[in-house]
């Protein structure tokens, strides 16, 4: 696979890559080895993928709307000349975010210093894990497996930082947005997801007459790798050490290690 980076970027000393996963997500990748991509349609969010030319279309749209409501008064052949256009450009956006969403696929991790309570909530629950990345370790073995990676369907991975703007509703006025300068599709978001604080690496399939509902890349040897298994803070000991006696099958158990959020019953000692 081709290898780009969508924008310069940098990690800080103390940042980490984060994961936010349930045990059956801890399960497959200890057997398996491989980061799990999954399609963009895939997602909560229904405007990922969104780009630029979108949001210029979605602008044109707003703006025909408010000449609609406007013009009452136009002949009825303006009027339908009008309602044509916006169809036309609605169908446009929708069949290109479609087909983006179809064909790229992500691995989204958190970037952060520590554990971020909101993503234990949104993407967890007390079952669950948050894998722990050094963040250059992670890349270069992620980066490496993809060169490496041979299928003649999937030819291009992309990663870097996701940004965060007025998308939804667009502003256009947003000075950010318009000197964004991403070079490739997948890293826009709405400033509702800047909690995420995302880092993705992004699978472009070429040839969308084959439906993939995943995609994977292995990291080969997790023993070399610099990572540790976090447990969700609200974890029962005795779950923990199931997870422990997993991992210890694998030769892992030296990365597992409790949560830094403290609990109630940490502080007051109370149940």
């Amino acid at each position: 696979m081709q290898i780009e980076t969508n924008k310069e970027y940098e990690f800080k000393d103390d940042q980490f890559l984060w994961r936010y996963m349930d045990l059956h997500r801890l399960i497959y990748f200890l057997n398996s080895e491989n980061i799990f991509f999954s399609p963009l349609n895939s997602f909560f969010d229904p405007l990922e993928g969104i780009t630029e030319k979108h949001l210029h279309d979605k602008e044109f749209l707003d703006a025909l709307d408010q000449q609609r409501e406007e013009e009452d008064g136009l002949a009825k052949k303006s009027k339908e000349e009008l309602i044509e256009e916006k169809e036309e450009i609605k169908e446009r956006f929708k069949s290109g975010l479609e087909e983006i969403q179809k064909t790229y696929f992500a691995s989204c991790w958190y970037l952060g210093v520590r554990e971020s309570l909101a993503m234990w909530d949104s993407y967890s629950n007390k079952d669950s894990v948050a894998m722990k990345f050094a963040p250059e370790g992670l890349c270069k073995t992620i980066i490496d497996s993809g060169r490496s990676f041979d299928n003649d369907d999937f030819d291009l991975m992309i990663h870097g930082k996701v940004e965060y703007f007025k998308i939804s509703p667009f502003d256009p006025k947003d000075t950010g947005l318009k000197n964004a300068g991403h070079r490739f599709k997948g890293f826009l978001k709405d400033l509702s997801y800047k909690h995420e604080e995302e880092f993705r690496f992004l699978a472009v399939q070429n040839n969308n007459k084959k439906t993939y509902s995943f995609f994977e890349l292995t990291l080969k040897n997790l023993q070399n790798l610099d990572f540790a298994i976090v447990t969700h803070p609200y974890m029962e000991p005795w779950k923990h050490n199931n997870i422990y006696n997993i991992l210890k099958t694998k030769g892992l158990e030296n990365k597992l290690t409790v949560s830094e959020i403290p609990t109630r019953r940490q502080v007051f000692d109370t149940p």
